[in-house]
């Protein structure tokens, strides 16, 4: 448990970014840069607030800080993810509904677009660039939005959930509604 805690303490003094892990199911980022304890207080406060206002599919997009807490007054990098798979959730205890793999797919590719875009939203803002990484796929997002790496991840999403992006969050209203014993 010791170890543990110095452990923990150690990452949240690092002066390097923390690493992107490679999930298939969630979309990680990371600042590229530090951002000032300003900036990153305005931004986790508008990922809370977007999260409140367009319920993510799977779980909500929290932003946290390393190299010290929000409201520090120091710079420290941004990390955080979406986690884009539903898969199966329980409506009640003891029962289970599996979701239909070609509605998580469609649902999977509209909350990655939403978080692509709040990435490019904060890049615009606050002067900072992202890095983005699903399972192996990597990309950056940038001011101007999604790199060439970061467009093949979104092209990939895409043609596994068979939607454009107008589509996919079009869908989403119904599929909310078809699935809203998971909330």
């Amino acid at each position: 448990m010791r170890s543990a805690v110095l452990l923990l303490a150690a990452a949240a003094c690092t002066s390097r970014p923390p690493a992107l892990h490679d999930d298939p199911q969630a979309l990680a980022y990371r600042s590229r840069s530090k951002v000032t304890d300003t900036a990153a207080r305005h931004i986790a406060a508008e990922a809370v607030g977007d999260a409140r206002r367009r319920p993510a599919w799977s779980e909500p997009n929290h932003v946290h800080a390393a190299d010290g807490p929000l409201g520090d007054g120091n710079d420290k990098y941004l990390f955080g993810e979406a986690r884009l798979y539903l898969g199966e959730y329980e409506t009640e205890p003891g029962r289970f509904r599996e979701v239909d793999p070609k509605d998580d797919a469609l649902m999977a590719y509209a909350d990655a677009l939403f978080t692509v875009q709040q990435l490019k939203e904060w890049a615009q803002r606050y002067q900072v660039s992202w890095e983005i990484q699903l399972g192996r796929a990597k990309g950056r997002v940038e001011a101007s939005g999604a790199d060439a790496s970061a467009q093949k991840l979104l092209e990939e999403l895409s043609r596994k959930a068979g939607a454009g992006a107008e589509q996919a969050e079009a869908q989403r209203r119904r599929l909310d509604q078809k699935y809203r014993d998971r909330r």
